[in-house]
């Protein structure tokens, strides 16, 4: 279905050359933001023609799950001793989730820090999380504060990345050089 397309790079040797060369960028440009938003268009279309009946099978999902649900709580004798029963089209069960922590009624984590700092073997369950301040180092790095050399002997270094780019002024490209791409 996608075809694969070999390009071959234009070679550019003047300025006129590369005014040309940017006229086609911002062509092509436009004309890739045409299609996007026509696609994004034809999706969301697609979106709202299903997003109505998917709400509606959720809906009806949620209820009849909850029937279950409220059968299966008032026929605990039907379980017996195990956790799930099977029928011909599926199986209900009640499933044992990982054991979690949760704070008692009127209480915050906060406090239950507090709580655990002030006992003596309290310390064993809080954690510290140690980490790097880079946007620090690279502050401190520009303010003066910190050397080349300093960085280096802790094995760090500020770096930059120059990217090239090309933008295009995609309001001066005429709307007839657009339908001829099309």
């Amino acid at each position: 279905m996608n075809k694969v397309i070999q390009l071959k790079t234009p070679t550019v040797k003047t300025r006129a050359e590369m005014e040309s060369l940017m006229r086609e960028i911002a062509r092509l440009k436009l004309n890739e933001k045409l299609l996007l938003s026509g696609m994004d268009a034809e999706l969301q279309a697609l979106r709202d023609n299903y997003e109505s009946r998917l709400a509606t099978l959720t809906q009806l999902l949620a209820e009849k799950t909850e029937a279950a649900r409220a059968w299966a709580e008032a026929n605990p004798d039907e379980f017996g001793k195990r956790r799930s029963i099977s029928f011909a089209h599926g199986t209900i069960g009640f499933r044992t989730g990982p054991p979690k922590l949760a704070t008692l009624l009127k209480r915050k984590w906060d406090g239950v820090l507090d709580a655990l700092g002030a006992k003596r073997w309290g310390a064993a369950y809080i954690r510290v999380k140690e980490e790097i301040n880079k946007e620090q180092l690279i502050a401190d790095a520009g303010a003066g504060i910190l050397s080349v050399k300093e960085l280096r002997n802790i094995g760090v270094e500020i770096v930059q990345e120059e990217t090239f780019y090309v933008e295009p002024a995609l309001a001066k490209v005429e709307s007839r050089e657009i339908a001829a791409v099309a």
